[in-house]
């Protein structure tokens, strides 16, 4: 499949890039501008998918822009919650919504395209201490996924605005997503800063908000499993693609060295943790190998008294610089911005609208979408080395895929003049 930009082009968009103001959300320049995001996103989804030079990711390195899409997700995330509320408020019943739309799908694609650049290990080193404030929207995006209500959503659903039902699919697929953004934070501690590491065992406690989110499983819903943005059919045993990057995201934790310098189990936590014990079924190991080691590591701590804290390191706390700035600029005003941002957000000029309907459209391109949906929608891997379902793949070539180091390690041999060919 070919690309939609040329390297000039996704060159040219991302040297461009820059943090966008509270104050510009919705006018002409950042219509722009989210236009040029969401043709980079889907540029990146295709050479994911086709196996190609990752060459979006490459460049937002270069130019170091990764930060600039971690502001604009905590951008749009705190409209949301202060700004949008009160336009709903000024404007009850808007006659047109694809603006607003259009602003919380920004969010969107944003997170999007950071689960994307994620799975490579030198975005986290690009993203230095910046990594404190992805690792804090993630780990608030992924706390709202507890907040969903199946019966109550279930029930109300029909009722709700169009725009408030459209804000809720928008706010879970997001969740979802930074679920596997939490996982490579974790498969990558050694190549943040200390301080990260300090916040994921210490402030943010991952463990036991990933532990939460495994009793809860906001995935499954009705014999259905969220899959690729969408509610799909699930056979009731086949491990959920969302819930295997949690358990070993929780593997990785808490088996990984810094666990035991910086992670103090208390009793509490203990409890929690402990709750993951019934749900390492035969099956779940069967089919995520790696998981032996965590179920080993629990039955250990059940018999383990823990009532000792580790000796921590002294290690500097890292500002959340973004959403601190931010706030800082709008200055706790939301009324005021909101009021400035009614006519924009929620335009009745005609004329205008139409122009920025197909505008946005070209944006969006349907069509390309749907195939992108067709490349997605592929069978599970499997490992090379074992022949059991595969969440990992080779770093070099792309296209060997396994479901643990060891089998990688084994199967190397017969992969190395393939992969070193590649």
């Amino acid at each position: 499949m070919d690309g939609i930009l040329l390297s000039t082009e996704i060159d040219l968009y991302i040297d461009t890039m820059q943090p966008q103001k509270m104050e510009n959300i919705g006018t002409k320049n950042w219509l722009e501008w989210h236009q040029r995001l969401q043709k980079l996103n889907q540029q990146a989804v295709i050479e994911a998918a086709t196996v190609s030079e990752e060459y979006v990711k490459e460049a937002l390195i270069t130019f170091g822009k990764v930060s600039v899409l971690v502001h604009e997700a905590i951008l749009i995330n705190i409209w949301k919650y202060k700004v949008f509320p009160i336009l709903l408020r000024l404007e009850d019943d808007p006659p047109i919504t694809f603006i607003a739309y259009s602003v919380l799908y920004h969010e969107a694609v944003c997170v999007a395209l950071l689960e994307l650049i994620m799975y490579h290990g030198n975005t986290a080193e690009a993203l230095g201490e910046i990594a404190a404030d992805l690792l804090n929207y993630v780990y608030g995006t992924v706390s709202q996924l507890l907040t969903f209500d199946e019966n109550e959503d279930n029930q109300n659903n029909d009722k709700k605005p169009d725009l408030i039902r459209q804000k809720d699919d928008l706010s879970f697929d997001i969740g979802i997503r930074s679920l596997t953004i939490l996982r490579y934070l974790a498969d990558y501690l050694d190549r943040l800063p200390l301080a990260i590491t300090a916040r994921i065992f210490g402030i943010n406690d991952v463990p036991v908000l990933l532990t939460q989110i495994i009793l809860q499983k906001p995935w499954i819903k009705e014999g259905k499993e969220y899959n690729g943005g969408k509610w799909k059919d699930w056979d009731g045993e086949s491990v959920p693609k969302v819930e295997a990057q949690i358990w070993l995201a929780l593997r990785q934790l808490l088996l990984d060295a810094a666990c035991l310098t910086h992670y103090n189990i208390t009793e509490s936590r203990k409890a929690q943790l402990m709750k993951l014990q019934p749900y390492l079924s035969p099956s779940l190991v069967d089919q995520i190998s790696p998981l032996i080691e965590l179920q080993q590591w629990l039955y250990r701590l059940a018999v383990t008294d823990q009532s000792c804290a580790p000796n921590k390191p002294i290690v500097l706390e890292v500002m959340l610089d973004i959403q601190n700035n931010i706030i800082a600029q709008c200055q706790e005003k939301w009324k005021k911005i909101a009021r400035a941002h009614l006519p924009i957000i929620f335009s009745r000029n005609r004329e205008e609208l139409v122009e920025t309907a197909q505008f946005l459209n070209e944006a969006y391109n349907t069509d390309l979408l749907e195939k992108l949906e067709t490349i997605n929608d592929v069978p599970q891997k499997n490992c090379a080395g074992c022949g059991k379902n595969a969440m990992q793949r080779c770093s070099r070539c792309k296209n060997i895929w396994y479901c643990s180091r060891n089998c990688q390690v084994n199967h190397w041999s017969d992969h190395k003049a393939i992969c070193c060919t590649a």
